[in-house]
């Protein structure tokens, strides 16, 4: 009887937990794009941060979209995987996590009421950390860089068929 029991209450809670907020999940900066749109600077930026007292509560802000929205938002789970989004401050939007793991970027959809299609979501790396490191020589062929001593003449300049010259 307890195992029909704790089975029934697991049943419950699976539900649940599917419907947990995806505050963690979209913590961070996200660079947003409209499919087909051509931006010459740079394209309308999402920041989300976790409030850290209510799963239900991120905070927002936003900056490049023609919009003003920002402060402690309420999240709360709609239809099909998306998220409602209602700002402190500002029109309220979906958002709907991409949990593929076949993308190394973490992506997401955001959509508002009055916007004829989606915008793409892709997080951008924390700042201070490096997005690609790209080794431009072994550890072993690097050498210490050149001492330039500001005070002492220029070296004259030598062209290609000169033999270098001695110092004597």
């Amino acid at each position: 009887m307890k195992v029909l029991r704790l089975a029934f209450l697991a049943a419950l809670a699976g539900p649940c937990a599917a419907a947990a907020s995806p505050a963690g999940d979209i913590a961070g900066t996200w660079e947003c794009r409209l499919p087909g749109i051509e931006y010459r600077n740079k394209p309308p930026i999402l920041y989300v941060a976790e409030t850290g007292e209510d799963q239900s509560q991120i905070t927002i802000e936003v900056d490049g979209f023609a919009r003003e929205i920002y402060g402690r938002s309420e999240i709360a789970a709609d239809q099909g995987g998306w998220w409602k989004v209602k700002p402190a401050q500002g029109q309220e939007f979906m958002i709907h996590p991409d949990g593929s793991a076949k993308q190394r970027t973490p992506a997401m959809g955001l959509r508002f009421a009055d916007s004829k299609s989606d915008y793409r979501c892709l997080r951008l790396p924390p700042s201070g950390v490096p997005s690609a490191v790209i080794p431009l020589a072994p550890a072993d062929e690097q050498s210490a860089p050149p001492v330039i001593d500001l005070g002492a003449p220029p070296e004259p300049a030598q062209s290609e068929g000169d033999a270098p010259k001695k110092e004597q």
